[in-house]
């Protein structure tokens, strides 16, 4: 914020065998899901599908129609999970609406060019200025840039020109001033709306929604993956026994929502907090105060790890109860 500095989140207070944050692309992380789901012999992945319709039977989902370029295909299911993200469609089949809780955001991406004189950042920098925020993420060889602007203003940004948009960014970040005109062009950038929302119930009879099609994640606390991931964990270890049993209920997709909800309350109140804050200071065109509960939060030495820890393993963590489990072969 100017020539102020705050870390945020300091990964090295936590007592975790793993002290660090690890970046990587979305791309390699689904790669690496994907291989590593290969392993279990029934693992099926269809790509350049869609789903068309969710199958009903007795006032329950068993399973989905979806398109392929070869055509339809029918899979009938005793569980369905959602697990498509923000724009969940499945969440949209199910005549499920979610709640907006936050003021929504929009976020210019784009790249920059990575100079061999610029620091190495394992962080994710924020950078504050009077009504502009900007996401720094460093991908090796450029730097992966988000620029906040108030919701529905896209168009006047984009009729003030690349070259307005080029000064902003250089305010926002000195330093940037050497290659901002690598940004010629608006289509290097793309548009993404930013919100928190939440779902009041994650299931009906044979279906299951987990992570942001539940429970849209602002990406401001960096937390929507590691959220997603334990909703996983936790529907693994809750509805395995069931399943193997041919005994689940739409209890035992309940059971899972109580179990992740107020995690999810805790992580999403606090980073609206946040969110707010930068609503504020952008349609003010005012610099960026964190709120007071925030600047507590972080002076305090104990407490202090508590924003961290939200960040890195969530409010509780969850583990994966391999007990559970029968041999991937018989399943």
């Amino acid at each position: 914020m100017g020539e102020r500095q705050l870390t945020f989140d300091d990964f090295r207070r936590l007592k975790s065998p793993y002290p660090y944050i690890m970046k990587l692309s979305q791309v390699r992380f689904l790669n690496f899901l994907v291989e590593e789901a290969r392993q279990y012999p029934h693992f099926q992945l269809v790509m350049g599908a869609r789903v068309e319709r969710l199958l009903k039977e007795e006032g329950s989902i068993r399973g989905v129609r979806y398109r392929t370029p070869e055509g339809e295909v029918e899979v009938q299911a005793v569980l369905t999970i959602g697990a498509d993200g923000r724009f969940s469609w499945t969440r949209r089949l199910a005549h499920m609406a979610p709640i907006t809780l936050s003021p929504p955001l929009d976020f210019l991406w784009f790249h920059l060019p990575h100079h061999e004189s610029d620091p190495h950042s394992e962080a994710v920098e924020l950078h504050f200025a009077p009504g502009m925020f900007i996401i720094l993420l460093d991908r090796g060889d450029k730097w992966q840039v988000g620029c906040a602007i108030s919701k529905g203003t896209y168009q006047q940004v984009r009729q003030a020109g690349i070259e307005a948009l080029q000064r902003e960014v250089e305010s926002c970040v000195p330093w940037f001033a050497d290659r901002v005109e690598h940004l010629d062009s608006w289509k290097q950038v793309s548009l993404l709306s930013i919100e928190s929302s939440r779902l009041e119930r994650w299931h009906r009879p044979g279906l299951l929604l987990i992570g942001d099609a539940a429970h849209v994640m602002s990406p401001i606390g960096s937390v929507g993956i590691n959220l997603a991931i334990q909703d996983a964990i936790a529907a693994a270890n809750m509805l395995t026994r069931p399943l193997l049993d041919q005994t689940l209920s739409e209890s035992d997709l309940a059971a899972v929502q109580r179990r992740r909800e107020l995690r999810t309350r805790i992580a999403q109140g606090w980073v609206g907090l946040i969110q707010q804050q930068i609503v504020k200071s952008l349609n003010a065109r005012m610099p960026f105060q964190l709120p007071p509960i925030a600047r507590l939060l972080l002076r305090a030495p104990v407490i202090g790890t508590i924003p961290t820890r939200i960040t890195a393993l969530g409010c509780w963590q969850e583990r994966i109860k391999p007990r559970l489990l029968r041999p991937a072969s018989k399943l």
